[in-house]
């Protein structure tokens, strides 16, 4: 068997990232994604927008990821001890590092780890796997709607990933889903969002700026809408038994729509 192995924080999960996976998976028959800690992310961007178990819940509801794991930080921040994990768990398998981006065998200290396989520019080139890839034109097409805009970035039965554009003094119906749960990243612009766990009558109003991360459980009323004179984008992931359009109850429509 052919273990690939893909690794990186996923924080948040957006098109860059699927590209990579997608590719990933199909250089082996085992997909393992070896999933950054939080102290990582924050050593690296000086934050972080998702906890460790959200990111690692999303990402194990991909139907491409197989498995996914937690391992040490190094002195590096190389995934060197993933690997050493990998190949512990897998002795008598071909293990495959999937490099992503521009790195190449001359700036990784993930070469030290022996038997393992090396491939580079997994998923396309670093402009594809950056965040500021998030507000580019992907290959899927718009859906309009009265409030602005959606695409699907990925579509699974227990997985999807929506990039939003939310238009000026634009809003959603308050609404809730039965099936599923959702994570909210606002990459551009700011928001607001109508929330509350138990009554769409008792809903609380809350701000939601540029680069803030919102997660609404399965059951939660919710409305999301734009005060601003500019559009507001955010990348939405749903996760859960089932994340199709028809897993919608709504109470009421936006007003100024």
């Amino acid at each position: 068997m052919k273990v690939s192995v893909a690794s990186g924080g996923f924080d948040p999960l957006h098109s860059g990232h699927i590209q990579y996976l997608k590719a990933s998976a199909k250089i082996g028959d085992h997909l393992v994604v070896a999933l950054n800690s939080d102290d990582w992310l924050i050593a690296k961007k000086g934050k972080n927008f998702l906890p460790f178990a959200e990111r690692k819940l999303i990402l194990e509801h991909m139907e491409m990821v197989d498995e996914v794991i937690e391992f040490d930080d190094d002195e590096l921040g190389s995934c060197k001890n993933a690997l050493y994990r990998v190949k512990e768990k897998y002795p008598n398998d071909e293990v495959i590092f999937c490099n992503g981006g521009d790195r190449d065998k001359d700036n990784i200290p993930e070469l030290e780890v022996e038997n393992v396989t090396f491939k580079f520019g997994v998923g396309g080139d670093s402009k594809a796997n950056s965040s500021s890839w998030i507000l580019k034109d992907w290959h899927y097409g718009d859906e309009d709607r009265v409030w602005g805009s959606y695409k699907n970035l990925l579509k699974e039965s227990n997985l999807t990933v929506k990039e939003i554009m939310l238009e000026p003094g634009k809003g959603m119906s308050l609404q809730k889903h039965s099936m599923r749960s959702e994570v909210w990243f606002v990459s551009k612009g700011e928001c607001y969002v109508n929330h509350s766990k138990e009554s769409p009558e008792k809903t609380k109003e809350i701000f939601l700026p540029n680069e803030s991360v919102f997660t609404v459980n399965q059951g939660h009323w919710h409305q999301l809408f734009n005060k601003s004179d500019q559009p507001c984008h955010i990348i939405e992931i749903q996760y859960g038994d089932k994340t199709t359009e028809d897993d919608i109850e709504r109470h009421s429509y936006f007003k100024n729509n």
